[in-house]
C-alpha cells in the first residue's frame, strides 16, 4: 500500500479510478532506473541515492509516479547505521557531559567530543559519525532485493487499489476462491462483514473505517491487506465507496478480473504453494481425480451461508449444474468440533457429504442427516462415488424427461458421442441412455463414437483383406476412416488380438470363429 498522497487517480461523474502504471517504454525505463540506483550504490548514504531519483521528477516523470515505485522499493531495502558505537548512547554520552560544561563555542564543543571519546575508548571521528548516522538520510544501503521491472508495475497498481481501498466507507467483493484464506483473514484481522446471495454467487460486504464510530487507520490498514488475496482468485470484482479527503465527496470504485494481467501476481505465488491445508486433503484429491470419475472435483469451492456465518466446505463434486460438497472433519478440538456440528445442523437445499475420522468419537456429528463416512486414516473413495452415481442417475432421469418427445438424430456415419451430447445440451452418460431407449438399430456405440452399421460393415470387408498384418497395419486402415478406439473396433467386429511382447508389431489378430 502507498500513502494517500502517492495515490493516482482519475476522477468522473462520481467514479473514481487508479490511473494505472503501463508496461510501455518510458514507464520501464523509469523503473529500471531506479532500481539501479538502489542495485549499484550498495555501501552509499540513502540521501545519496535519493538525491539522484529525486533528478527523474524534475524531468519528464510524473513526481508520484517516481515516488511510488520508490516506496516500493524501499520496502525491499535493508538500511543500518555504518557505526561500531550505537547512536543512542553516544548522543546521551555527549549530551551528559555537555550538560555539566558550559558550551561556549565550538572549540569548546570539540573538547567536549574529545573528552567523551577518551572516555568510551573511541577515536573522534568515530565518534562525531555516529552521533546522527542512524538519521533516515544518514543510514547506508546494506542489502537490496532485485524484482523485475514489469513484476514492480504489476505490485504498483495493486498498491493504488489498496490505497484506495484505505479510504473506504465500506468494500463489497466476489472471489471464485481463495475463501478460506479470506476468511481467515477476515477474522483474524476483526473486520466486520456480511454476506448476501448475488445470481448465484456469494457477495461479502466489509464495513470500512469510515463507516465506523472509531474511525482508525489500522482498520483501514486491514482492510487492505485482503485485496491481494481476492485478486489472485481467477475470477473477481470490487466495489468499494471511497470519501474523498478534501470534498468529502463519496465516489464509487469498480474493478474486477480484466485488469488481473496488470497487477501483482504476489499472493497468487503464495497460494500455489499451498494447495492443501493437510496431507489427509491432498491424499483424497489425489485418489478421487486418479478414478477419472465424470464429476469436477474442486477444492474449497465456494462459501455457504449459515445463519450469521459461514462455511467453506473442503472440496466440491460438480457436473451438469450439480453440486455436491464434501466435508472432512480430520482434526478438532472441542470448541471447532461444535461450532461444525452447528454450522452443518443449518446448512438448507444443500447436498453435503460429510467424513469424520473415526477416532474423534463424537456421537453428536453422527446425527447428522445427510451422508456420512466414518473413516480411519484416509477417506474412502468408493462411498462418495457411489453417492455421485446415486446423484449422477437423477441427472440423467432429469434430462430425459425433458427431451422425451425430442428423436436423437444420427446423421454422420461416425460421430463423437461427446459432441452430440453438446448439440443436446445433454451428458454424455445421458445420450448413451437416449440411444438405448430411443432403440435406434441403424448404429452401435463403439468406445466413445456412434458408428453406422453401413460404415461398419464397409470397414469389416476392407480388414477381411487383410493377411498376415499386425496391430499397426489395422490402425492405419481403421484410422483413415475417421474411427477412434483401434483395439474396440476390432473387438466390436469379432476380432481378438494376441500379444507375444509389448511390440505393437508382434501381434495376431484373429476373427472369433
Amino acid at each position: 500500500m502507498l500513502p494517500s498522497n502517492l495515490l493516482r487517480a482519475r476522477i468522473s461523474q462520481g467514479k473514481i479510478q487508479p490511473t494505472y502504471a503501463l508496461f510501455d517504454p518510458n514507464t520501464l525505463r523509469l523503473v529500471n532506473t531506479i532500481t539501479n540506483f538502489f542495485s549499484s550504490n550498495i555501501g552509499k548514504k540513502k540521501k545519496e541515492i535519493l538525491l539522484k531519483i529525486k533528478l527523474l521528477e524534475d524531468k519528464e516523470f510524473d513526481f508520484k509516479l517516481v515516488r511510488g515505485f520508490l516506496k516500493l522499493i524501499e520496502q525491499r531495502c535493508v538500511f543500518e547505521a555504518d557505526s561500531i558505537i550505537n547512536p543512542v548512547e553516544a548522543r546521551m554520552q555527549v549530551f551528559e557531559e555537555g550538560s555539566k560544561k558550559r558550551l561556549e563555542s565550538l572549540v569548546n564543543r570539540n573538547q567536549i567530543i574529545s573528552d567523551v571519546a577518551i572516555k568510551i575508548n573511541v577515536k573522534t571521528e568515530e565518534l562525531e559519525k555516529a552521533l546522527f548516522c542512524d538519521i533516515d538520510d544518514e543510514l547506508i544501503l546494506k542489502k537490496y532485493e532485485p524484482i523485475e521491472p514489469k513484476k514492480l508495475v504489476k505490485q504498483y497498481n495493486l498498491s493504488l487499489i489498496q490505497t484506495l481501498i484505505f479510504k473506504s466507507l465500506r468494500m463489497k467483493f466476489f472471489s471464485s476462491s481463495n475463501w478460506k484464506e479470506i476468511f481467515r483473514s477476515i477474522k483474524k484481522l476483526g473486520l466486520i462483514y456480511s454476506i448476501e446471495r448475488v445470481d448465484e454467487k456469494s457477495v461479502v460486504t466489509v464495513e470500512g473505517p469510515l463507516s465506523l464510530l472509531k474511525m482508525t487507520d489500522r482498520y483501514g490498514t486491514t482492510l487492505a491487506k485482503i485485496v491481494p488475496i481476492i485478486v489472485s482468485a481467477d475470477e473477481w470484482w470490487i466495489q468499494a465507496e471511497v470519501l474523498s479527503n478534501k470534498k468529502s465527496k463519496i465516489y464509487h470504485f469498480e474493478s474486477d478480473n480484466r485488469i488481473s494481467e496488470i497487477i501483482s501476481e504476489s499472493y497468487s505465488e503464495i497460494l500455489s504453494g499451498k494447495l492443501y491445508d493437510s496431507s489427509l486433503e491432498e491424499r483424497f484429491a489425489n485418489d478421487f481425480n486418479s478414478y477419472n470419475s465424470s464429476w469436477l472435483l474442486k477444492r474449497e469451492p465456494e462459501l455457504l451461508s449459515v445463519g450469521e456465518h459461514v462455511m467453506i466446505p473442503d472440496f466440491s463434486f460438480e457436473k451438469r449444474g450439480v453440486k455436491v460438497y464434501l466435508e472432512i472433519v480430520g482434526f478438532w478440538t472441542q470448541e471447532y468440533l461444535e461450532r461444525k456440528i452447528r454450522k452443518l445442523e443449518q446448512l438448507r437445499n444443500v447436498s453435503m457429504i460429510v467424513a469424520i475420522d473415526e477416532n474423534l468419537g463424537c456421537s453428536k456429528i453422527k446425527n447428522f442427516k445427510g451422508p456420512l463416512i466414518i473413516f480411519k486414516r484416509k477417506v474412502p473413495i468408493k462411498p462418495i462415488i457411489e453417492y455421485l452415481k446415486n446423484i449422477e442417475s437423477i441427472i440423467i432421469d432429469r434430462e430425459l424427461k425433458s427431451l422425451q418427445n425430442i428423436e436423437l438424430k444420427l446423421t454422420k456415419d461416425v460421430e463423437n458421442i461427446d459432441e452430440v451430447a453438446t448439440e443436446y445440451n445433454m451428458s454424455v452418460e445421458s445420450i448413451r441412455e437416449k440411444f438405448r431407449r430411443d432403440n435406434i438399430k441403424d448404429y452401435r456405440i463403439i468406445g466413445d463414437q456412434f458408428i453406422s452399421k453401413s460404415k461398419l460393415n464397409n470397414l469389416e470387408k476392407k480388414i477381411d483383406e487383410l493377411t498376415n498384418a499386425t496391430l499397426p497395419d489395422y490402425e492405419t486402415i481403421i484410422e483413415s476412416l475417421g474411427f477412434k478406439n483401434t483395439i474396440e473396433l476390432l473387438e466390436a467386429l469379432g476380432y481378438t488380438i494376441e500379444w507375444i511382447n509389448l511390440d505393437p508389431n508382434n501381434t495376431i489378430i484373429k476373427k472369433r470363429r
